[in-house]
């Protein structure tokens, strides 16, 4: 232990100096320039030289300092005692969790331990050591906000392009009409310098942008054509469109008679819908849709969902409709269309629950739908139960789900209940109010660290970050604290010379 902290390397940084990096604020990633003064940021720019960013910058970037420079920092491993919090030694902390990791693994089963984590915009590698460690635990359970987002996406990803972790992004510099439904992405960006490319389809009279979307964003005020849908109805909306096409022969024979497996099975679905009526529930004017559909059997275009389609009440089904939407247009794998981007490595893996080998959650039944990622929202009810699996030691790092998850109260009477919470962070969070140990993280802008987001095409990018400062006190990587952990708990074999 003593060796791995004190032999650390120490950079002695100069007085004043610009460093690259990179914001850590969204999954895009953008390339920055940072002034590092006397050991503290004091300004931020974009960097004109990033191949991916291309000097583009918005205001989180800008404001990068605001999430480095703390008042509030840990700098030190913490260990509650009843109401209060007390420094204790990286060893103190390290032994002491690791054996009631052990025992609790012991006296109940490995279902009963999580980790927590896989969180972050701007750095991945905590992941790789979180899930490595519970996976030599022997536990599967990883919770993460991807399992909460994108649940219903990526399973219908693992049933029609046969892996979960198989995206497909809009090649949208290559496309005659962008499609962003539930997406704002003036606001929210989602893909590279995403106003930029925007406000450029927008202004190009070759291209056209549509917006689906119950409100009058940012987005749909720029688009050329603004379909309010109803919220919560677009499952159905996707239903009538791929009805008219169908109902029209407007769809792409050639393409589907090559490409695409099992239509016969799906087709009756389309055939008795009563438009006007599905329509009016949809609040939309059937011109308009027509109009849509018509657009969309005529032209190349690729589609930008977001949390409109993934967070809606249906959301499977709707990402599955709108998959069905695509496919018969026949914009799968074709330039302008949506495509699989290549990348250094997916984030997460394919998960099938039709395998016996795969978790259910005991009390809910839930399965990792998102390539690995089970939904958060379940937590508390998998702790606050009697079953002798339970939910009893979780390891949270890199987020706050007692500000980010669904029911805080449930999870604050959840996480009050748990025989072992350990939390790392860089800040005393909510969640780390009801830890029994709070383990202090360096920052993003403090570790090696890189992300492993895909949305490029046709280059392919792998992000690496190196630090840009020291951290304070005795802070460490969180890959460093998951390896003293899974070291302490015997579960690194021995490295030959």
């Amino acid at each position: 232990m003593d060796r791995i902290i004190l032999n650390r390397a120490h950079r002695s940084l100069p007085m004043k100096e610009w460093k690259k990096s990179s914001c850590v604020l969204c999954a895009q990633n953008c390339g920055l320039e940072i002034l590092i003064d006397n050991g503290r940021m004091t300004k931020v720019r974009p960097d004109r030289e990033n191949p991916r960013s291309e000097g583009y910058i918005c205001r989180k970037g800008m404001n990068v300092m605001y999430y480095q420079h703390q008042k509030d920092r840990l700098t030190q491993p913490l260990k509650r005692i009843g109401d209060q919090f007390v420094q204790v030694s990286w060893e103190m902390a390290i032994e002491e969790i690791s054996e009631k990791l052990l025992q609790i693994r012991a006296d109940y089963g490995p279902r009963c331990l999580a980790y927590m984590g896989a969180s972050m915009q701007g750095g991945h590698f905590e992941a790789g050591f979180g899930v490595s460690l519970m996976k030599a635990l022997g536990s599967q359970y990883l919770y993460s906000s991807a399992g909460q987002e994108f649940s219903g996406a990526w399973w219908v990803n693992g049933r029609v392009l046969g892996g979960q972790h198989i995206l497909t992004i809009p090649d949208e510099h290559e496309t005659e009409v962008l499609v962003a439904w539930g997406w704002n992405g003036m606001q929210s960006h989602q893909m590279p310098q995403a106003p930029r490319v925007l406000r450029s389809i927008s202004k190009d009279p070759h291209k056209q942008l549509v917006v689906v979307d119950p409100r009058k964003s940012e987005t749909a005020q720029l688009a050329d054509m603004h379909i309010p849908v109803a919220p919560g109805t677009d499952a159905l909306l996707l239903k009538a469109m791929i009805t008219i096409i169908l109902g029209n022969g407007w769809e792409n024979k050639e393409y589907i008679q090559k490409h695409v497996e099992g239509f016969a099975s799906i087709r009756d679905w389309f055939n008795d819908l009563d438009l006007d009526a599905a329509l009016k529930v949809c609040q939309l004017d059937r011109d308009q849709v027509v109009q849509l559909c018509k657009l969309l059997t005529t032209k190349r275009w690729c589609m930008h969902p977001d949390l409109g389609i993934y967070m809606n009440r249906q959301s499977g089904l709707a990402y599955y409709l709108l998959t069905i939407l695509a496919a018969l247009c026949g914009v799968y794998g074709v330039r302008g269309g949506n495509v699989i981007p290549g990348m250094i490595r997916p984030l997460g893996g394919h998960v099938d629950e039709r395998s016996a080998k795969v978790w259910r959650t005991v009390a809910t039944g839930m399965f990792p739908a998102a390539a690995g990622f089970y939904p958060p929202a379940v937590v508390p009810e998998e702790i606050l139960n009697d079953h002798p699996e339970r939910l009893r030691a979780i390891l949270v790092n890199g987020c706050n789900p007692l500000s980010s998850y669904p029911d805080t109260t449930a999870y604050e009477k959840a996480f009050a209940a748990l025989d072992l919470l350990v939390v790392t962070d860089i800040v005393m969070n909510e969640t780390a109010r009801f830890a029994h140990y709070v383990l202090p993280s360096r920052s993003l802008y403090e570790c090696w660290d890189g992300t492993f987001f895909p949305w490029t095409y046709p280059e392919v990018y792998f992000q690496m970050r190196q630090p840009a400062l020291d951290s304070p006190g005795e802070c460490l990587e969180p890959a460093q604290i998951f390896t003293l952990l899974a070291d302490k708990m015997g579960l690194i074999a021995e490295i030959p010379d």
